[in-house]
């Protein structure tokens, strides 16, 4: 079924819920437990079939159609950076952290991707949706 114009209300405002949420309470680099909870929790009330702990705090969702087809990768970076946060929004972070670079509208979006692809799926192949821990990161403080 192709997306309606009252899917596209709901979702947009879904996404902005999931965005401010996730920027309410940033976490950086392989702390991103709550914010990874989150997304796993999601693709998996859509019935998807999920893998968490991936780089440590990573997660990864597959939507598959059974038929044989490519495999297309879609990712949004989970991780805030160690900023405070200025802004005075309603949701602001108040932890010291902050998501100064968008990674909250990047999981918004993909989140959002996902319910897209399931109101009109693909015809053939998988579709693995990847939420990355650390993309700020050095990689220094992996575990």
């Amino acid at each position: 079924m192709k997306p309606l114009c009252s899917d596209a209300t709901r979702l947009v405002a879904e996404a902005v819920a999931v965005r401010r949420a996730i920027h309410a309470c940033p976490e950086v680099a392989f702390e991103e437990v709550e914010t990874a909870r989150l997304a796993a929790d999601r693709m998996r009330a859509r019935g998807l079939t999920v893998r968490t702990g991936l780089g440590q705090t990573g997660v990864a969702a597959v939507l598959d159609t059974g038929r044989p087809g490519r495999t297309v990768l879609l990712r949004a970076d989970l991780d805030a950076l160690p900023v405070a946060e200025g802004t005075g929004l309603p949701f602001a972070s108040t932890n010291g952290k902050m998501h100064a670079c968008g990674h909250d509208g990047h999981v918004a979006a993909l989140d959002m991707a996902a319910d897209l692809l399931l109101l009109d799926p693909p015809a053939c192949g998988r579709i693995v949706f990847a939420f990355q821990p650390a993309e700020e990161s050095t990689g220094a403080r992996s575990r």
